[in-house]
């Protein structure tokens, strides 16, 4: 991916399917129970209106937590996209300018990718992008990390969750220079940050007993950050990070204070929900 270059991004879609593919794959051939408890299932309308708006609001609470703390600046031109998108078709050798469809114009194209990442984009392609982690982490990893020990599916799985995620640093780099100590400081940042979403996706998951709905909630996370990023320039990566760990604490703990954590006791409960 890092060989590839800008188009390493292609090659990196196919890696964020792979804990599907791979929970599959065990699923048909050394699982007992298969399919039975993988909570494939349409669910309820208003589970996924529930929790589409519920990661919109996160997104939103992050970046007023980004400004608060300096993290960011903003730039309501949208130049940040507009670079990026430019960058996107220079790698294909063509020019924005020349290449849009008839009609279209790079502000345009700003307008559709930014409304597009907080309404549609969740439903199609993004319940695939989101159903490639989720199938795995969520719907298969954290069950059985859970009949070791609570902490374990958590703690264990919120580290393996973030170091699956590591290689993509390697494809999209950072765009500062961390000394030793703050780069040490960033990777506990960020593993920690990484244990509260972790926490979040799995009640989402296990709350709704639907995949697909913790799918929606994982790329609506990951999409409308984008579409907020697109008129935001970081300033300073380190405490971006920071801003992501505090309002991902904010979440796990509002949870925590509302008991909302008892879902996970009541449902391994259930025989059928485990080995």
């Amino acid at each position: 991916m890092k060989l590839l270059g800008q188009k390493g991004y292609f090659l990196a879609q196919f890696y964020m399917l792979t804990p599907a593919i791979s929970a599959i794959i065990i699923r048909l051939l050394f699982y007992d129970k298969k399919f039975k408890d993988a909570n494939l299932r349409i669910g309820k309308v208003k589970h996924y209106l529930r929790y589409w708006i519920t990661a919109s609001a996160i997104t939103i609470l992050l970046f007023i937590i980004y400004t608060l703390i300096g993290a960011i600046s903003w730039d309501f031109t949208g130049q940040t996209f507009l670079n990026d998108l430019a960058k996107q078709f220079a790698s294909t050798g063509k020019d924005i300018n020349t290449s849009l469809p008839n009609g279209f114009t790079p502000n345009m194209m700003l307008m559709i990718f930014f409304i597009g990442g907080l309404t549609v984009f969740n439903i199609l392609p993004g319940v695939i992008t989101g159903f490639g982690e989720e199938f795995g982490w969520r719907g298969f990893m954290f069950p059985q990390l859970y009949k070791i020990k609570p902490w374990v599916a958590f703690i264990v799985g919120g580290l393996i969750w973030f170091a699956w995620h590591t290689p993509l640093m390697f494809v999209f780099p950072q765009t500062t220079t961390f000394t030793i100590t703050e780069t040490i400081l960033n990777i506990i940042v960020s593993a920690i940050g990484s244990i509260c979403a972790f926490a979040f996706l799995a009640y989402v998951y296990i709350k709704t007993e639907n995949i697909f709905v913790a799918s929606v909630t994982h790329i609506t996370l990951n999409n409308a950050a984008r579409s907020f990023a697109y008129f935001a320039i970081i300033k300073n990566q380190l405490l971006a990070n920071i801003g992501l760990l505090t309002t991902m604490l904010i979440v796990v703990a509002t949870l925590y204070y509302l008991k909302e954590f008892n879902v996970f006791k009541t449902y391994f409960k259930n025989p059928e929900s485990i080995p």
